[in-house]
């Protein structure tokens, strides 16, 4: 499925809209359904959406209570590891939101085994959103195309039958947890952030199908489903 590409002049401007589109989308199912399901992502350009979110006048637009926050994918490192998503995302955001405690759903990488993680966070989404998909599942892309913890010529790019997998990134020597295809592309609204001069060459391979087969190129979101760059990385 081809995304709706928006093309900001900086990463600044980028940021900006993004939260603007988030505040949006929140404040929408919250009015339609009475709750707002997201799943974070790691990476320099959520972070600053995250920061953007914290300070008013975003942070005083959304209703937190029901906010409930999960994680796209997560290194099996401790919560309070400098690697883990969970701490960027409270470092930069959860901990000036007024967001209950039991609102926020980080992988138990306590439990260890990367498995073992991935079992326990797919019981938990299953218990707290019942059968509803996400509202919005944020991604980053990385310079060869994945996205979460979707890494080329890995087995997490064929599981179908979870909503999460474990999976083990040789060339950063690192075990990961991930959401699944399954439950991104079951998500009301997917959005992948591209910034930076360094991801030009993977945006041409894709949007010129010079490699195909990437994760990326992959998804296949049912609802709607964004770009958001900045000219750095659309090659404008």
């Amino acid at each position: 499925m081809k995304p709706q590409t928006r093309v900001l002049p900086d990463s600044n401007q980028l940021i900006i809209a993004a939260t603007e589109q988030f505040v949006s989308t929140a404040r929408n199912a919250i009015a339609k359904r009475g709750v707002f399901y997201v799943a974070l992502a790691g990476g320099s350009t959520p972070k600053g959406l995250y920061q953007q979110l914290a300070q008013s006048p975003y942070r005083d637009q959304v209703d937190w209570q029901r906010v409930h926050f999960f994680f796209g994918d997560e290194r099996c490192v401790p919560a309070d590891h400098d690697d883990s998503n969970f701490k960027m995302a409270r470092l930069a955001m959860l901990d000036a939101l007024p967001v209950p405690d039991s609102n926020v759903h980080r992988m138990p990488t306590e439990l260890g085994e990367a498995k073992a993680v991935a079992v326990a966070y797919a019981e938990t989404i299953k218990q707290t959103m019942q059968s509803a998909p996400f509202d919005l599942v944020l991604l980053g892309l990385g310079p060869d195309g994945h996205i979460a913890s979707l890494f080329p010529d890995t087995p997490a790019l064929t599981v179908t039958d979870t909503i999460t997998t474990d999976l083990y990134v040789e060339k950063f020597d690192s075990w990961r947890v991930t959401l699944t295809y399954a439950v991104i592309n079951a998500a009301r609204q997917v959005i992948v952030f591209i910034a930076g001069e360094a991801k030009a060459a993977i945006v041409h391979d894709i949007t010129t199908q010079t490699v195909t087969g990437l994760p990326v190129q992959k998804l296949a979101p049912s609802g709607d489903y964004y770009w958001y760059m900045d000219q750095a990385a659309s090659g404008q």
